[in-house]
């Protein structure tokens, strides 16, 4: 492939010296002999006075962080089917922190071509030769969708040794939640007040030498544009969930048959505590920090689960159907067990089946997408529920995130039920308003599923392209 060449002068930032290396060797080369490239890298590179052609790219995704939580699991098989849809000729390769069989059988069904390499980065560099093989082929490193900018050794590795694009799809940034109980609309106000010294330097180095921030709601993009994060693309670009559509339709009629449910003619409903315990989820020692969240979780778990009982009890009255009480993480088999019989009334608890084990993320999104209500203590039940025009209710407990916005970034605020002193009433009401008239429930959840897919359209098409993603306002809520 020939290149031209002219002298330029490039500034002094990592990404510009990592530039210039590479500039040197394609000058000292007559032929550039590669299979891929990306738009930013091409834009520098002309800046520098090299110019080339090709129709190849490869985005490294970095995502998959846990597998007790099927929200997590779906991260990542979200955003490659959001690149599957919308920007078909490139490739994904998942670079994974966490997958387990279950997971990886998982992706190999979805996405039987999709490569997925293992492998860390240290002093010597990638600790397998797959690593090193994705790393050296990638245009552009993607951080996927999750609860914070977890990977700053990759994305400063990265910066040091490689010097193309990198990014972050659909993440949050929240500066206030945990230790901070509020409302989504309390939170609103305090990242307002927030003043812009509140990041640290060096996370705001790593996002203001990004090409591309997409942030899953506008919470975290206010806290960003507050912080004078100015260097990236920066806009709200939703979590890579709302992409996912792979369900097991075979597993997910099984459990219906054992629970002996008809589809179209039940509810799931998802429990959580305020925190999730990680310290006995993976059998560690509990830090000062996990004690004080498990003491929280001690003392407000009647209050918020009493709330959900609310919502299955109405369900099951009104709409004379059964309740199934499923898990997003794999904790809330036990807590649901342990907890709900005595919150229910003798006559509902005989219409509820209580799931007994943890399930995989597919045969949870086959046995949402035939049921009639989705009411969940999690946040990404609801986004599930939703791709399938599912009606979905969500109870917010006041220990979660700035994520909790996305609902309303997608046109859907009263998805959202705070867990105040009120909830129980609003989530009565609510519960009530489904169970007898699903219609606007359903047109809700394809609402927010469509606009999802707005979003999602524009971010993947302006990553691959390379220019700013120039997304309009949040969306109008409309009527339910």
């Amino acid at each position: 492939m020939p290149l031209t060449t002219a002298d330029t002068t490039a500034s002094d930032t990592p990404a510009a010296r990592a530039t210039s290396r590479c500039v040197a060797i394609l000058k000292a080369s007559s032929v550039l002999d590669v299979t891929s490239h990306h738009p930013y890298f091409e834009l520098t590179l002309r800046q520098q006075g090299v110019y080339m052609t090709s129709t190849r790219r490869t985005v490294l995704l970095r995502s998959s962080w846990a597998t007790v939580n099927i929200g997590d699991v779906a991260h990542s098989p979200g955003v490659v089917r959001a690149f599957q849809r919308f920007a078909p000729e490139v490739e994904v390769i998942l670079w994974p922190v966490r997958l387990e069989e279950r997971e990886r059988s998982m992706l190999r069904h979805a996405f039987p071509d999709l490569r997925v390499v293992d492998g860390t980065l240290g002093g010597d560099g990638p600790s397998t030769p797959e690593l090193a093989a994705a790393i050296d082929g990638a245009d552009v490193l993607m951080h996927g969708s999750g609860a914070d900018a977890f990977q700053s050794t990759e994305i400063d590795w990265w910066r040091e040794h490689v010097g193309r694009p990198y990014g972050y799809f659909g993440v949050t940034v929240d500066p206030l939640c945990p230790p901070t109980m509020a409302t989504l609309p309390e939170l609103v106000q305090m990242v307002d007040l927030l003043p812009p010294s509140y990041l640290e330097d060096d996370v705001k180095d790593r996002f203001d030498s990004a090409d591309f921030v997409y942030c899953r709601e506008t919470l975290t993009l206010a806290t960003l544009r507050g912080q004078k994060i100015t260097g990236p693309d920066l806009a709200f670009g939703p979590d890579g969930t709302f992409a996912f559509d792979h369900t097991d339709a075979a597993a997910a009629a099984r459990l219906l048959e054992g629970f002996g449910l008809q589809p179209g003619r039940f509810a799931c409903f998802v429990p959580r505590l305020r925190y999730a315990p990680y310290a006995k989820i993976y059998g560690t020692e509990p830090t000062r920090e996990q004690m004080r969240r498990d003491a929280v979780n001690r003392a407000t778990v009647t209050h918020d689960l009493a709330v959900l009982a609310a919502a299955i009890e109405t369900w099951v009255r009104v709409s004379g159907l059964p309740a199934v009480v499923v898990p997003e993480m794999s904790y809330a088999v036990e807590l649901a067990h342990e907890q709900l019989p005595s919150l229910l009334s003798p006559q509902t608890l005989g219409q509820v089946r209580l799931l007994d084990r943890y399930w995989p993320l597919e045969e949870a999104t086959g046995v949402y997408a035939v049921s009639s209500l989705v009411v969940s203590m999690e946040c990404h039940s609801p986004i599930l529920a939703a791709r399938h025009a599912i009606p979905t209710v969500y109870l917010r407990q006041p220990t979660e995130t700035t994520k909790s916005q996305m609902f309303a970034d997608l046109g859907a605020p009263d998805l959202v039920i705070e867990l105040d002193h009120r909830a129980a009433a609003t989530v009565v009401a609510a519960v009530t308003d489904i169970a007898t008239d699903p219609a606007p429930a359903i047109a809700r959840s394809r609402r927010v599923a469509a606009n999802a897919d707005d979003r999602l359209r524009t971010a993947v098409q302006a990553c691959v392209a390379g220019r700013p993603i120039g997304l309009p306002a949040p969306v109008e809520t409309g009527d339910a």
